[in-house]
């Protein structure tokens, strides 16, 4: 019973109520639902009545509209799919940004590692500059060592060291 009460309310259980009150039950074999007698005549009269209050019953029931049909709703919503194209720019445009912002950031690497290979040579370059001098003065120093106070094999090397050096600087 609680649960009538709380339904009577909403239309839908309002037309319910004008139905059941219309059907009635079958008398004869022969009957046709809705009727209370075999009298064609009267049957048909009562069946127009019956049918006529349940359509303006029908015509004044206003019925939400289910879920299924919500969704199928939203589904077509041109507003949904609007927004969901802009939310697609949107993405795209913070994507070509993104790409822009990384191309940036490579071609700086890049032209850093160009820089930092060419200091790399200007110093290989710089160290051998310096090795070339020290060896040059550590040659100068031997080809202008005094061999007249030495023992004969300290003469024998320090010619041997003045030849190697002839040679490297002839050759």
């Amino acid at each position: 019973m609680h649960c009538y009460v709380e339904f009577s309310k909403y239309p839908k259980w309002q037309t319910r109520e004008v139905e059941t009150s219309l059907k009635k039950q079958k008398k004869t074999i022969d009957a046709s639902p809705g009727t209370a007698t075999n009298d064609p005549a009267d049957a048909s009269s009562v069946r127009t009545d019956a049918t006529s209050i349940h359509t303006d019953a029908l015509e004044h029931e206003k019925r939400p509209d289910g879920v299924k049909r919500d969704k199928r709703g939203k589904a077509d919503d041109s507003a949904c799919k609007l927004s969901l194209e802009t939310v697609w720019a949107a993405k795209l445009e913070k994507d070509e940004i993104k790409e822009a912002a990384r191309n940036a950031r490579y071609a700086q690497q890049l032209e850093l590692r160009k820089e930092e290979i060419a200091l790399k040579k200007n110093e290989d370059a710089r160290n051998e500059r310096e090795d070339a001098r020290r060896q040059f003065e550590l040659d100068e120093r031997i080809m202008l060592i005094d061999t007249s106070g030495m023992t004969d094999v300290q003469k024998q090397f320090y010619q041997t060291k003045q030849k190697e050096i002839l040679a490297r600087g002839l050759g």
